[in-house]
């Protein structure tokens, strides 16, 4: 099973944003959007699928469904996937999204690259995760794909999933057989082995490209390959008789593409599966690549976008507190997109850190923020659900990637001197920014600040930015 990364992996990628969440039941207005327990601002928290909209501050702090998009998209322009902190909001100017960071999807002579590198300190691999950035209920989808079977444990996987409710469609090839396509389904995550079947396509999967399509309607799911369908599943038939329920994926979703290790997962039942041990050097790099994909959306059940521009938001201008301090927002009106002239508003959590270098102190709380929301959320990072899940927590890989993420931001960007004067430090290019002991800040691109306190013994503050429309 293949799943969106969930929010133990993207805060434990990204040190910064995981200093900056706040672990709340219900999240506040300087951070409104809910993802897992933790709240914060920004794509990778407010992105609707991601965005929990129970637990968040209002019923308009998540961004709202982008709708279906009927588009082919060939990868040949470099804004065909960016990073997701750096997502302004516009579908049409940035159609897939990569969810975690380092970020290892790419666009290279005019395909869509998605990367597995070692990491040596876990012994296993870091892949990649892309999501498009229209949604999508009931349609068709194809799309070209050369998998990254060439080796056992490798996972490649191409999906069409929600992650709030769990309902799933999938593609999945792994490197043990090159030549073999696994289809599966999942209803509200919950694991049936009786819904993944394996075809032989006749063709290493590795070596050329072929056409894979779901064929999703209100009625049936169709796995097609190279124009031949492989099989069809009827909603009639997925009736449970015990919960009196269709176990048949029904919620929108978004269309995705994924490249994991299993052999070196840790959990046993994924390595079988996927074939172990996954074969590594320092130099290996196993990618998966994507020439194309075209998207037909169900005119009967999407909302279809034919809009050119990006999505505008409005949030209350009113203050709020959070411990003990009032905050309030400098404009009412806010837009998806990265802009200079931003205002910003200090929140002090209580967060006590010495922080005689940025490093210092980007490495201990990205660690210490990546592993706790990680193990606590014990989300996987691919792999099957259910007592597979349990071998690939998101602890693994919140503590894996937070204290690196942690302290490579803290070390490369932090640039805080010893003695408390002027320093500066860039996150991500994100609206959060970790800002120690400052009483007032202004951000353009750059963020500048003066301590006044002791560099011994500062705090770390959030600083929530708004930007304003230009």
């Amino acid at each position: 099973m293949y799943k969106v990364f969930s929010l133990a992996t993207v805060l434990g990628a990204m040190a910064s944003l995981a200093m900056a969440a706040t672990s709340a039941a219900t999240c506040t207005e300087t951070a409104p959007c809910s993802r897992e327990g933790y709240c914060n601002t920004g794509p990778s928290f407010c992105l609707w699928g991601l965005c929990n909209e129970d637990k968040s501050f209002n019923s308009t702090s998540c961004w709202p469904a982008e709708g279906c998009s009927n588009q082919v998209v060939e990868f040949d322009s470099s804004s065909d996937v960016i990073a997701i902190a750096s997502y302004g909001g516009n579908p049409n100017t940035n159609p897939f999204l990569s969810i975690f960071e380092p970020n290892n999807a790419v666009i290279e002579d005019g395909k869509l690259v998605l990367s597995m590198t070692y990491n040596s300190d876990e012994d296993k691999g870091f892949g990649a995760t892309v999501d498009a950035a229209h949604t999508i209920e009931y349609g068709r989808v194809t799309a070209r794909i050369k998998t990254a079977a060439v080796a056992k444990g490798t996972v490649t996987a191409f999906i069409i999933r929600n992650d709030q409710i769990g309902d799933e469609i999938d593609f999945e090839w792994v490197g043990k057989e090159p030549d073999v396509v696994e289809t599966n389904f999942f209803y509200h995550d919950i694991l049936d082995y009786g819904n993944s079947k394996y075809f032989n396509v006749g063709a290493d999967t590795s070596a050329d490209y072929h056409d894979y399509t779901i064929d999703w309607s209100p009625d049936a799911i169709k796995w097609i390959v190279d124009g031949k369908t492989l099989r069809t599943v009827n909603r009639d038939d997925t009736y449970d008789s015990d919960t009196k329920e269709y176990h048949f994926p029904a919620a929108a979703g978004r269309v995705g593409f994924s490249i994991w290790d299993g052999g070196n997962s840790g959990a046993k039942g994924t390595e079988d599966w996927a074939g172990t041990p996954t074969p590594w050097t320092a130099s290996t790099v196993y990618k998966m690549y994507v020439e194309s994909i075209q998207i037909e959306c169900n005119a009967d059940t999407n909302t279809i976008d034919t809009s050119t521009g990006g999505e505008e938001v409005s949030p209350s201008s009113s203050g709020s507190e959070v411990d003990g301090e009032e905050n309030s927002p400098s404009d009412s009106s806010t837009e998806h997109s990265t802009v200079s002239n931003t205002s910003v508003t200090l929140i002090d959590p209580g967060m006590n850190s010495s922080i005689e270098d940025g490093g210092e102190t980007g490495s201990e709380t990205g660690s210490e923020a990546g592993s706790e929301t990680g193990s606590e959320t014990g989300s996987e990072t691919g792999g099957e659900t259910g007592g597979e899940t349990g071998g690939e927590t998101g602890g693994e890989t919140g503590g894996e990637t937070g204290g690196e993420a942690g302290g490579e931001a803290g070390e490369e960007d932090g640039g805080a001197t010893s003695n408390g004067s002027t320093y500066a430090t860039y996150i991500s290019s994100s609206a959060d920014v970790v800002d120690p002991g400052a009483t007032t800040t202004t951000v353009t691109d750059l963020v500048t600040s003066t301590s006044t306190s002791s560099p011994d013994n500062q705090k770390c503050h959030i600083v929530t930015i708004v930007r304003p429309i230009k």
